[in-house]
């Protein structure tokens, strides 16, 4: 469980952040919100990967659950937004945002672990 504690930390950041009234990024073509989301959710589920790694219980079903877990927690944060702070928005968006940085975060783990053939994976 001590492996997990980064990942718990991490999601008490994004609650904390995700609730608080006023946050306001500035806009870009690309949208500074959704690169923030992308981002946040991207490390979220490496940080979760990385405790599988540490904790010996690396496999592609834990990998794929870890992204799953990541990924509901990023649309349940919408949720959150949408009923219980009035000033904050639910937005279809964000949750793609969250799920493509947690999917590219898992990839990311695949690339660099096959690349540098260092964790080989149980079934």
């Amino acid at each position: 469980m001590k492996f997990f504690i980064p990942v718990v930390l991490w999601a008490i950041l994004i609650f904390i952040l995700s609730t608080k009234v006023g946050i306001q990024l500035p806009e870009t073509k690309i949208g500074t919100d959704k690169v923030a989301h992308f981002a946040v959710y991207f490390v979220f589920n490496l940080l979760a990967i990385r405790g599988l790694v540490l904790g010996d219980n690396l496999s592609t079903k834990n990998v794929l659950i870890a992204t799953f877990v990541v990924t509901v927690y990023g649309i349940t944060m919408e949720f959150i937004q949408w009923a219980f702070f009035p000033n904050r928005f639910f937005e279809v968006w964000d949750m793609v945002a969250n799920f493509i940085g947690a999917v590219l975060g898992y990839i990311a783990f695949i690339f660099t672990s096959q690349k540098n053939n260092q964790h080989g994976f149980r079934n």
